[in-house]
């Protein structure tokens, strides 16, 4: 039993990093993924051999196989407890004993507790079992029977006394509780659900984003990416309309994307509007923008050779396809795409802007989505997403004025009524203007809108904020009053 207590506890290692790993940190295994690619050719080679060393193109060559998640799982596990093994061998040679303290259990923790951020590399993991595994090899072969520090007369007559169990039991109670304490104390649960909320819109699973987004945004907390990716997941399970200030939009209009900052760690998130919108040639710039930020990685290659296949540009969509090729896992992806270069159509995207001829050439404005949203709904009438956003762009920049002047492109859809959150903005309008400029718009607002107004009024002049908060915080009259950054009155264009 006590020789077979060092294998158990490495398997135990073993078994709590795969579930770790396929658990609640299997955003960490897709990041990696998503971050790295590896190829199979002699100009790549030499490249990361002169950047990164061997030691990071063997973690790239590793790295690869995270593509099926599970398999990631369980190498990451397997070097970890390798690490493990490899540290009590080599205290063995060291000490010329057995660690009954189990001392090699601390490397292999650390480690794990170092790979729980996403943005740790891999390296100093694949390294550091590396170097262990040459160490032991050197004691195995050049002194395989004297212990550089002998010790082990000492120890040996320790282990022979009565407390060596308890000692041994103690050390992995201690482990066991402070590794899973130190779990605890490193565990980033923001960085888990952000990661995790990224892979499901790649995904296109929006019931998830939404899932996750509201997780994040429930406890209180204001992040623009997650609502960059609550916005798409509302507007792709049709719910944009009617739940767009269900949470505190006090961010305003960045609610809907994210304006070009030049900030590395958004150039990987911005083309996803773009990409929905049917706004091909921005998109386009932003995937550019992030390959060069984190190099050649299996998604923006995709990415770009999809744009550019839809944009009838085959010669260069193929060269991003050469790349990919030559990798062991995306070889079938770029193989599909390949076959469609010369048709200029991709399943699941479309170029709302192919049959536009601007003379002289249109540059898009970087900074605000509006004047593009608007330049959509003039060339792609039919383009509902650029419709909502246009909407809600508008009411989030209490441009009442502009909202009331582009509802009527609400006909080339199928709402059966008009969304609660348009007909409130249409009251303000109509508080504005008066009931006689009111009737140019075209539309009636319905008796319960009109009815909650004066309720909303009543509250707000009674200051009663919290009642107010609790009954309308959801309503854009709430939102413009109290919430939105750019002051409480309708703005006149």
């Amino acid at each position: 039993m006590k020789r077979l207590l060092p294998y158990g506890v490495g398997l135990a290692l073993a078994v709590c990093y795969y579930l770790a790993y396929k658990g609640i940190l299997s955003h960490v295994i897709t990041y990696h993924e998503q971050h790295h690619l590896f190829l199979f050719s002699k100009s790549y080679l030499l490249h990361q051999f002169q950047t990164v060393g061997p030691v990071g193109c063997l973690t790239d060559f590793l790295i690869q196989f995270f593509y099926y998640p599970a398999l990631g799982s369980a190498l990451l596990a397997l070097l970890l407890a390798s690490s493990y093994f490899l540290t009590r061998y080599l205290l063995f040679r060291l000490w010329g004993t057995d660690d009954f303290l189990f001392l090699s259990v601390l490397p292999s923790l650390a480690l794990f507790f170092y790979t729980m951020s996403a943005d740790h590399e891999l390296t100093p993991v694949v390294g550091g079992t590396l170097a262990l595994s040459v160490l032991c090899l050197f004691f195995r072969c050049w002194h395989p029977h004297t212990p550089l520090l002998p010790l082990g007369k000492r120890i040996r007559r320790f282990q022979q006394s009565r407390w060596i169990h308890w000692c041994t039991a103690t050390a992995l109670l201690v482990y066991a509780v402070g590794g899973y304490a130190c779990f605890v104390h490193h565990y980033n649960r923001k960085e888990g659900i952000m990661l995790k909320t990224e892979q499901f819109v790649k995904q296109k699973d929006w019931n998830a984003v939404l899932d996750y987004t509201e997780r994040y945004l429930r406890a209180g907390k204001t992040n623009q990416l997650m609502a960059y990716f609550r916005s798409l997941a509302l507007f792709h399970t049709g719910q944009l309309p009617y739940r767009l200030f269900d949470y505190p939009a006090t961010l305003g209009v960045k609610t809907l994307y994210l304006p070009w900052n030049s900030n590395s760690r958004e150039s990987e998130y911005g083309h996803f509007v773009y990409e929905d919108l049917g706004y091909i040639n921005e998109a386009q710039r932003w995937e550019s923008e992030a390959m060069v930020v984190w190099g050649e990685t299996a998604t923006h290659l995709l990415n770009l050779a999809r744009y550019n296949i839809v944009n009838h540009r085959p010669k260069v969509a193929q060269r991003f396809l050469n790349k990919l090729k030559q990798s062991l896992f995306y070889r079938p992806a770029a193989l599909r795409l390949e076959g469609q270069l010369m048709t200029g159509h991709v399943e699941g995207i479309r170029n709302a802007l192919e049959k536009t001829q601007d003379t002289p050439a249109r540059f898009s404005n970087v900074l605000n989505l509006g004047p593009e949203l608007e330049y959509l709904c003039d060339k792609d009438p039919q383009n509902r997403m650029a419709f909502e956003y246009l909407m809600s762009y508008l009411l989030l920049s209490n441009h009442i004025q502009r909202f009331a002047d582009n509802i009527h492109r609400i006909r080339h859809f199928n709402y059966p009524v008009l969304p609660p959150l348009y007909e409130e903005a249409l009251y303000v309008y109509r508080l504005k203007v008066g009931e006689e400029a009111f009737r140019d718009c075209g539309f009636e607002i319905s008796a319960d809108t009109q009815n909650r107004f004066h309720r909303y009024y009543e509250l707000m002049k009674a200051g009663k904020t919290a009642a107010l908060q609790a009954e309308f915080g959801n309503s854009y009259w709430f939102y413009m009053n109290y919430l939105s950054p750019y002051g409480s009155k309708a703005i006149d264009d």
